[in-house]
């Protein structure tokens, strides 16, 4: 008799596990748990109510069973989204924390100016100047089909972005504008108002430390206002007055 004493004992263990495991499943797909507030963080240059706009239809979802990839797909269509991470808050509150594309260039064009990142990513046109300021590019013709959320495929813009991919970070800021011209030499125009003659070159480094130190050299600032161009398209530089 003991042997079915302990096969009875284990089907009610069983029955009692398949319960308990219907009854939290139903539970986390009530609404006890269901999505009644969006937050959206990391916002600088993105309006909330853009983001929110694409959340439309997950209000309701269940908090601990939406379909996070397909969200994530409907955000990652603005063009300044670069990614996007959910945190749950329970019981009611979805979290979505956006990283945002951020504009290293701005893209002269006949309408205005378009911002673009380091991968050259069109993120916005602006009839206006933007706030923050970034280097000016000039020299480079965009196509009027292409718009927001698209890579640029253009030749010059990419050496351009390279170069200040390079260049150091307290030359940055001094930088007003890059020039490329049809053959993708490069002139900087310095905020300082100096020409800087770059030349053609994939490889940037040294010139531009080479380019930093000078213009930081406490020599070179005693004299800055008398300088008209920096030439480094020869084997020293050439300064000129």
């Amino acid at each position: 008799m003991q042997p079915k004493k302990m096969n009875t004992s284990f089907l009610y263990v069983a029955v009692l596990i398949i319960l308990l495991a219907l009854g939290l499943a139903m539970f986390l797909r009530s609404s006890a748990f269901g999505i009644q507030h969006v937050t959206v963080q990391g916002l600088k240059l993105i309006p909330e109510n853009e983001i929110l706009k694409l959340t439309n239809g997950v209000l309701g979802q269940n908090l601990l069973l939406f379909d996070q990839a397909a969200l994530s797909n409907k955000i990652l269509l603005h063009p300044l989204v670069q990614s996007v991470q959910f945190q749950r808050k329970l019981p009611h509150t979805l979290v979505i924390q956006v990283t945002e594309r951020t504009p290293v260039a701005l893209v002269v064009v006949p309408k205005g100016v378009v911002e673009v990142d380091a991968q050259g990513t069109f993120l916005r046109r602006l009839e206006s100047w933007p706030k923050t300021d970034q280097p000016v590019v000039t020299g480079i013709n965009l196509p009027d089909t292409v718009g927001p959320g698209q890579k640029l495929g253009n030749p010059s813009l990419t050496v351009t972005l390279n170069l200040l991919g390079q260049a150091p970070s307290g030359l940055l800021a001094q930088i007003g504008e890059i020039h490329v011209d049809p053959t993708q030499q490069i002139t900087l125009f310095l905020t300082s108002g100096v020409e800087v003659r770059l030349g053609q070159a994939n490889d940037w480094k040294d010139k531009l430390n080479a380019l930093y130190q000078l213009v930081s050299d406490n020599g070179y600032k005693s004299f800055q206002q008398g300088v008209r161009y920096i030439d480094f398209t020869a084997a020293k530089p050439v300064i000129g007055r």
